[in-house]
């Protein structure tokens, strides 16, 4: 796991990112230059093949949190299913989710079938390559940034998200969960059941709304969201 920090403003955000992404990728640097106007950014790039949650996911950014102050907190993806655990072992403000891991997403035929299975495998090895579609991420996102990331799951990465998925605390009324209706990479289903209708930001998108064209309005709305968890804790 690395902490690096983005951006000179007056508070301090903590930003988990997804699997897979690095401060340096197009989008996400976009995202970590139109936030760092506002805030210090502390980006966290998470391991893309643990196998015990709670020690290597969890308990680092747990140690990181306390050992530093923040203001807010944001989350994509893989991060989300992250800051929803930190939430219950420190006191957090008010947070935002984008796109949150909290579920798997449907699959269909033989995959569906054998992920059990899969998911049984004693091994680390990356050894489940999914169909990669940029278009499930965004249509900003280009193939090239894409094939430069990991491309395949190990059994124990999946068990362990699984694992975490079912135990997740409850939710934050404060918190705020943004989701495009088409995301194809987690379970929509799983972010609509945990999350209150009130609390929940629909946009037009991929995955990474980052990557996607509408972005411009999604991080106003972002930022607004961030600024009224600051508010509400001041």
């Amino acid at each position: 796991m690395r902490f690096s920090t983005h951006g000179d403003g007056d508070e301090d955000l903590l930003f988990v990112l997804g699997w897979g992404n690095e401060p340096e990728h197009e989008h996400v640097s976009w995202l970590l230059d139109r936030l760092g106007e506002r805030y210090r950014v502390h980006a966290v790039t998470i391991p893309t093949n643990g196998w015990e949650f709670d020690d290597q996911y969890l308990a680092p950014v747990r140690n990181y949190w306390e050992d530093h102050e923040f203001d807010a907190v944001l989350s994509h993806s893989t991060g989300g299913l992250v800051t929803a655990h930190l939430a219950a072992v420190v006191v957090l403000p008010p947070q935002v989710f984008l796109s949150p891991w909290w579920g798997m997403a449907p699959n269909e035929g033989v995959e569906s079938l054998l992920l059990p299975y899969f998911l049984s495998l004693p091994t680390s090895r990356r050894l489940l390559e999914p169909e990669r579609d940029t278009a499930h991420i965004g249509d900003l996102k280009s193939a090239d940034e894409y094939e430069g990331e990991p491309a395949a799951l190990s059994p124990a990465f999946l068990s362990t998200i699984v694992d975490a998925q079912t135990r997740l605390p409850g939710f934050d009324d404060r918190d705020v969960v943004f989701v495009s209706l088409s995301d194809r990479i987690v379970s929509v289903r799983a972010i609509g059941d945990r999350t209150p209708a009130a609390n929940l930001r629909p946009y037009d998108g991929g995955h990474e709304f980052f990557a996607s064209s509408g972005r411009e309005t999604v991080v106003e709305d972002v930022l607004a969201a961030l600024d009224a968890g600051v508010d509400a804790v001041r």
